[in-house]
């Protein structure tokens, strides 16, 4: 089954709002962080693991916050390419329903389970 230009300009619509959302979300995120002490010029040792805590809880979001944005700009420049629906890892195609459950899904359902069972290297 093939998206459809209908569903195909909501799904455009709802990557685009998400990108906007994600950059306000971080730039939101990166002001926070800028405006905190930093961790050890506290005068109270629960203030300073408080304050590591919430930093490396920011710090968490914002890289998850950026995965996240990576991937909807890249099912948009998958969109202007005309790839969109099409997986990167096998080439076949994404299922209309995925799209519509997950707009910025770049791998077939199969594919994403294979990915998700592989280990992670860093």
């Amino acid at each position: 089954m093939v998206l459809d230009e209908r569903r195909m300009q909501r799904n455009r619509q709802r990557l685009e709002a998400e990108r906007d959302r994600l950059r306000q979300e971080l730039d939101r995120l990166t002001a926070v962080m800028d405006d905190r002490e930093r961790p050890g010029l506290s005068t109270h040792m629960a203030d300073h693991g408080s304050e590591v805590f919430e930093q490396a809880k920011n710090l968490a979001v914002g890289e998850r916050l950026r995965e996240t944005l990576q991937s909807v700009i890249k099912a948009l420049q998958k969109m202007d390419r005309g790839t969109y629906t099409v997986c990167d890892r096998c080439g076949g195609q994404i299922d209309p329903a995925r799209l519509k459950a997950l707009p910025h899904a770049t791998l077939c359902k199969p594919c994403q389970a294979l990915m998700e069972r592989a280990p992670r290297s860093r």
